[in-house]
């Protein structure tokens, strides 16, 4: 392959650059490459000592990390007496109160799961009229405060007549 600078000698370097995304590869001679300052008698990278200190770097940033979010809510749940770290080996809560007892670090753990702090899951084709119907109209007033939020009032007003069009509780579908 000739080289794409002065199109006579062979292209022994071989250069991959990254601009705004898109790679863009260069082949070139050594003459023209040290014309454009790329240095082709460097010694070559040492990548094992390189991911060496980035591992060291980046087990420091967890030891900082982990001394500086110490636990917010009690150790122990009040009304089971499930502990924090029995709750990290289990990997599940002891009972319902934990939710609550451990719910500051409960919650930045679900919502990075789920991508919510609520289930936003589906249905099951079996459940009852009026479940269907409370999900429905969970979701059309996520829906509608959204619209709102974002202003646009059109989408707004459609929601809410589909939320009025939904059958109250008690109601006949």
């Amino acid at each position: 392959m000739l080289c794409q600078n002065c199109h006579q000698n062979e292209a022994t370097v071989h250069l991959t650059q990254i601009v705004d995304g898109k790679a863009e590869k260069y082949h070139l001679c050594e003459a023209c490459a040290a014309q454009k300052g790329i240095d082709v008698h460097a010694d070559p990278m040492d990548l094992s000592g390189m991911m060496e200190k980035l591992k060291n770097q980046l087990d420091h940033l967890k030891e900082d990390l982990v001394v500086e979010r110490a636990p917010a809510g009690p150790a122990t749940c009040p009304s089971c007496g499930m502990t924090r770290t029995e709750i990290l080996k289990k990997g599940r809560l002891g009972c319902d109160r934990c939710y609550e007892a451990f719910a500051a670090e409960m919650l930045p753990v679900v919502v990075s799961l789920q991508h919510a702090d609520q289930h936003l899951g589906k249905v099951p084709r079996r459940a009852s009229v009026r479940l269907r119907t409370s999900v429905e109209q969970a979701r059309l007033r996520r829906e509608l405060d959204q619209a709102v939020a974002a202003e646009n009032y059109e989408l707004a007003a459609r929601l809410r007549d589909q939320i009025k069009a939904l059958p109250a509780e008690g109601e006949a579908p």
